[in-house]
């Protein structure tokens, strides 16, 4: 039962390109609508069109099979058609995030080596006009679609190297588990520089639906994305359940499949979305193609489980000596079938320690350890049960606290660092960085902050501080993380505290204070050095509202 009748998905999906896939969907409907963004929109024909022009364009410039090509481009059509172009031209797609920092950006494009990338100012200059646009000779499925990076706990990101093979199993299994067809409209929510975004585009485009893009500003969680699922009408979206616990009452009124991901689900959050749509917990990590596993639909105030296996996957869950472990019983999570990664780029160690010989499949078939701790419960649905490692989910976002410490650790003020996150409110994770600084140096929070924000991607950023004069240990030696202190958020200026000068400026001080949970705010003080973030913001932006009657945009407050 638990090697075979868990393991049963129901049926097996053909492999197939995503330029391949996409492309049957043109020829059964080009003159649909594929994407909307702001007022405007793309058929799949001239989408289709514009991909296979751009790609002529990169295949002239050396893209090809096994090549890498970064693309740093906004949330646009310009970028879906940047993304088929690079599958199309046979090349591996790497996404960059234009927000990220220069050292980030930099370690990733020295990591892939890539022929060229793509940024708005690249995109137009170039003159794809005199290029055919009938469709590129097919891709071959075992060659890279894509490298998306993820946090590293040696410092450095690792890029997983995906290929085309998990694809077709990644979209069958979506568009029929949350019944997407000709006539959704599926956000596009995820950042670009995570697979999900690629999940996202499948689901729409391989079922002939339409992918609703819109800048990040509107898709911020709150008041700006429950007013852009009203307004284009999205039947299909994606969502933390950090995200999910910010919406108002009301809100995602047009949303028949709400899928949540990323990190675990509480049980209000359920009952509070599961009324009246399709509610589903979805997990997987990115070395699996994205999605491993889909509850059944949600309903109530349950702890949602992470589900059965996808199509064309299975899902094992072992001891150490890599026995299945019985029913009700914890172990190590792990993932075998098509959608496994190839591994981590340029990472053969990495890559021969986390994907291993599978003892239940053929000859040469690996499965990927996950690191998760999982039990199957009796109805053979999993359920998400921790980590093995360090590895942390803060707002949905995988992190590394090792990759963060050695960040922190890299200020010449420090000498010794580590990160942990930390729940001191309900719902609200924030990581912490612990420092002991070098010998008669003087370290300021708000200059690690800086230092760590001109290396790390915002979301990986500590929201606190703390110097020690030594990290606390146990007897035999190691951390002792009970014994860290919680962190004292308080005025961070670098001019120190200043009360307010006039009764707006108290009631807004007040308003920070009270959403960041510290004591006091002065005028000079930071949103972001306090400990703020995209949640808080919006949380901020909405009390503002409701005190003082004043719409604040959040791009404003950031």
């Amino acid at each position: 039962m638990l090697l075979e009748g868990f393991n049963a998905s129901g049926r097996v999906v053909s492999v197939g390109s995503l330029p391949g896939l996409f492309e049957q969907r043109v020829v059964r409907g080009a003159g649909a609508t594929a994407v909307v963004f702001e007022g405007g929109e793309l058929s799949y024909g001239e989408v289709n069109a514009r991909a296979n022009r751009l790609a002529r364009v990169l295949v002239g410039l050396g893209a090809g099979r096994e090549r890498c090509v970064a693309v740093s481009l906004p949330r646009s059509p310009g970028l879906v058609v940047a993304l088929l172009a690079v599958m199309k031209a046979g090349a591996v797609y790497v996404p960059v995030d234009p927000e990220y920092p220069a050292d980030r950006v930099a370690r990733i494009l020295e990591d892939v080596d890539p022929v060229l990338v793509i940024d708005e100012a690249w995109l137009a200059g170039v003159d794809t006009s005199g290029c055919a646009s009938d469709d590129l000779p097919p891709v071959d499925v075992d060659s890279l679609a894509y490298v998306i990076h993820t946090s590293g706990s040696t410092g450095r990101p690792k890029g997983v190297a995906v290929s085309h093979r998990g694809i077709a199993s990644l979209a069958a299994g979506q568009i029929e588990r949350f019944a997407v067809s000709s006539g959704s409209r599926v956000l596009w929510f995820a950042s670009p520089s995570f697979d999900a975004a690629v999940s996202e585009l499948c689901m729409a485009l391989l079922a002939g639906g339409v992918l609703v893009v819109a800048s990040a500003e509107r898709l911020l969680p709150g008041a700006a994305l429950s007013a852009l699922v009203e307004e284009e009408q999205v039947t299909h979206v994606t969502l933390p359940p950090s995200a999910l616990a910010v919406l108002p009452e009301g809100a995602l009124a047009s949303v028949e499949t709400l899928v949540v991901a990323g990190e675990a689900c509480a049980p209000d959050l359920v009952a509070r979305w599961s009324r009246g749509r399709r509610m589903i917990n979805a997990y997987g990590p990115t070395e699996s193609t994205v999605c491993a596993s889909m509850s059944g639909p949600l309903s109530g105030a349950v702890v949602p489980p992470i589900g059965a296996p996808l199509v064309n996957t299975r899902l094992y869950v072992l001891d150490a000596g890599l026995r299945p472990v019985p029913v009700g019983a914890a172990g190590e999570l792990y993932i075998a079938g098509a959608g496994l990664a190839r591994g981590y780029l340029h990472r053969p160690g990495l890559t021969a320690e986390r994907f291993v010989a599978c003892p239940f499949g053929g000859p040469g078939e690996r499965m990927y350890r996950t690191g998760d701790l999982a039990r199957w419960g009796k109805g053979g649905e999993l359920e998400f049960l921790g980590r093995v490692d360090d590895q942390v989910k803060v707002r949905g976002f995988r992190v590394e606290p090792g990759e963060v410490a050695a960040v922190v650790a890299g200020h010449p003020g420090v000498a010794s660092a580590v990160v942990v996150v930390r729940e001191d409110q309900p719902g609200d994770k924030r990581l912490v960085a612990y420092v002991v600084p070098v010998p008669g140096a003087d370290v300021d929070p708000v200059v690690l902050r800086r230092h760590a924000a001109g290396q790390l991607a915002a979301y990986m950023v500590p929201s606190a501080f703390v110097a020690l004069e030594a990290l606390p240990v146990t007897p035999n030696g190691k951390l002792d993380r009970k014994a860290l202190p919680a962190p004292a958020y308080a005025t961070l200026s670098m001019a120190g505290y200043r009360a307010p000068r006039s009764p707006r400026e108290e009631i807004l001080c007040g308003l920070f204070a009270e959403v960041l949970g510290v004591d006091r705010v002065g005028i000079d003080d930071g949103f972001f050095d306090l400990g703020g973030h995209s949640l808080l913001a919006t949380r901020l932006v909405n009390r503002i509202r409701a005190t003082l009657g004043e719409e604040l945009p959040v791009r404003r407050l950031f």
